[in-house]
C-alpha cells in the first residue's frame, strides 16, 4: 500500500507523455508548418501589391482557323508580346482548346518568345475566348 502513491503517479506521468507524444506533438508541428506557409504566402502577396497588367480580348475566330493560328494572330502576337512585362496569362476555350493551345506554345518556341511566367489557361467552355493579360 505504500508504494500505491508511486504507481499512480509514474502511470499519469506516463499517459501524459503517451498523450504528449501522440496528441499534441503533431497537432504543434502542423500548426507551425502551417504558420510557415501561411507568413510566405504572406511576403509574395506583399511582393506583389505593385504588379498590375492590362487584358486584351479577341474573337477567336481571327486568331485561329482550325485550331491553326492565323497570320493575323501571328502578326499581332508579335507586335503585342512585349518580353519587357514580368509574364503573360493567356486563356483558350473550345473548341479544339488543347489543339490551339499546342499551336500557340509551337508558335512562342519558333520565335524564341520566352517570359519568366507564362501561364496558360485552357478551358473546354460553351463560349469560345481567346484573352491575355501581361503581368507588369
Amino acid at each position: 500500500m505504500k508504494y500505491l502513491g508511486w504507481i499512480v503517479a509514474i502511470l499519469l506521468v506516463a499517459v501524459f507523455f503517451y498523450a504528449y507524444r501522440t496528441k499534441y506533438a503533431p497537432l504543434k508541428k502542423d500548426v507551425t508548418e502551417l504558420r510557415e506557409e501561411i507568413s510566405m504566402w504572406e511576403d509574395v502577396l506583399r511582393g506583389e501589391q505593385g504588379v498590375k497588367g492590362e487584358r486584351q480580348r479577341f474573337a477567336p475566330d481571327r486568331f485561329f482557323d482550325d485550331g491553326k493560328l492565323t497570320p493575323f494572330a501571328e502578326v499581332e502576337i508579335l507586335r503585342k508580346f512585349d518580353l519587357r512585362n514580368r509574364g503573360v496569362e493567356i486563356y483558350l476555350t473550345a473548341p479544339n482548346a488543347f489543339s490551339r493551345a499546342g499551336d500557340l506554345l509551337r508558335f512562342f518556341n519558333e520565335q524564341h518568345i520566352k517570359y519568366r511566367n507564362l501561364s496558360m489557361y485552357v478551358v473546354v467552355d460553351s463560349v469560345e475566348r481567346f484573352e491575355y493579360k501581361f503581368v507588369k
